[in-house]
């Protein structure tokens, strides 16, 4: 049975809740979500007993084979006029918005085409209900994840001292597809010796040197779903140095998975981890959250960070991913993505945490 009209009926919960009339869905992942609709231009309008799908003419045929629980319409020029052709918004309603989401310039365009609808914004709410995932979703991160898997250690023998940064982002890349992705969840981080201080590092023309560190972060898209993983290697050789460093990495994300659960907060988790790191002398060396929610993009609620003092709910799918950062030296990340049970999480990695030293 399709997941999606089940989806629509949690989204409906708010809806009444809320005491709203519908809600407009105008963000692409979202609507993706609630519908199915891969293409890049579509909207959705859900009251309590309708579904109104809307896109344009190139996804015709596209939208009758992927959406099945609405009614599907066509724009001529707009879609905001093509609602208001088919009454959908009728004087009085109250209608929920995507605040976060959609223009100033947008915002300002409806309230005029629709000036007696009482508009109200919403935000995160689609989010929030995505965050918990149905077999499905998890069924295409598992697999996601053991692409990735798959193609780290499938990299590991081409990981030497000269190797390109560069180069191995893009096998990477290519290891990818050939293993069944769809493609790169985000663009691969590899970055070696003094750049492995950088989180977010993009991979350079640096080769591979003795003694550097060499952060990868990359995994693969399926299904629309996004893993992420993140291991760290030496290569050609570890001093005590790089041991205690990836040491108390280590420490620290298995302090994080041991933490995890449904009712444990996001703080609960990032405060885990942040101690193991601050004890051993590295606190200011930590220099991001914990982690975050993953799914149809690769951020998404919730995250791991001190603020989040929400619980977290079974069936989230969140990465667990400390780090040690040292300018003008190097770093160390670790990342497994971890579903949350109500007793304990589970990493759906299986890519070995051992410190690999490559020649």
């Amino acid at each position: 049975m399709s997941q999606y009209p089940q989806r629509v009926e949690r989204l409906n919960t708010f809806i009444a809740n809320q005491q709203l009339d519908g809600i407009y869905i105008t963000y692409l992942t979202n609507v993706r979500y609630l519908t199915g609709f891969t293409g890049s231009a579509g909207q959705v309008f859900i009251s309590p007993d309708t579904v109104h799908f809307f896109s344009d003419t190139r996804y015709a045929e596209q939208s009758n084979r992927q959406v099945q629980n609405g009614q599907i319409h066509m724009i001529k020029d707009s879609y905001l006029n093509l609602i208001h052709e088919l009454n959908l918004f009728k004087p009085g309603m109250k209608i929920g918005f995507e605040a976060r989401h959609m223009p100033y310039q947008s915002f300002l365009e409806l309230s005029a085409q629709f000036p007696d609808i009482d508009f109200k914004p919403t935000t995160d709410i689609v989010e929030h209900l995505a965050a918990v995932k149905d077999m499905s979703e998890i069924e295409s991160l598992k697999y996601a994840v053991e692409i990735t898997d798959a193609v780290f250690d499938e990299i590991i023998p081409e990981l030497k001292i000269g190797a390109i940064e560069k180069h191995i982002a893009a096998r990477i890349s290519y290891l990818l597809k050939m293993h069944g992705a769809e493609g790169d969840s985000y663009d691969p981080i590899i970055a070696s010796g003094w750049l492995g201080a950088l989180p977010h590092a993009s991979p350079s023309n640096k080769p591979f040197g003795k003694g550097d560190f060499v952060v990868m972060d990359f995994a693969a898209l399926y299904e629309g779903y996004h893993a992420d993983l993140t291991r760290t290697v030496v290569i050609g050789e570890a001093s005590e140095k790089h041991r205690e460093i990836y040491q108390t990495v280590l420490e620290s994300q298995i302090a994080g998975i041991d933490t995890a659960k449904a009712g444990v907060t996001g703080a609960d988790v990032d405060k885990a981890c942040r101690d193991v790191i601050e004890k051993a002398g590295y606190g200011d060396k930590f220099i991001h959250s914990t982690g975050h929610g993953i799914g149809l993009e690769i951020h998404t609620y919730p995250r791991l960070n001190h603020l989040n003092q929400q619980s977290l709910l079974e069936n989230y799918v969140v990465t667990i991913e400390p780090g040690i950062y040292i300018p003008g030296w190097g770093g160390v990340r670790i990342e497994d993505d971890c579903w949350i049970h109500t007793d304990k999480c589970t990493p759906l990695n299986r890519a070995t945490k051992e410190l690999l030293v490559l020649n």
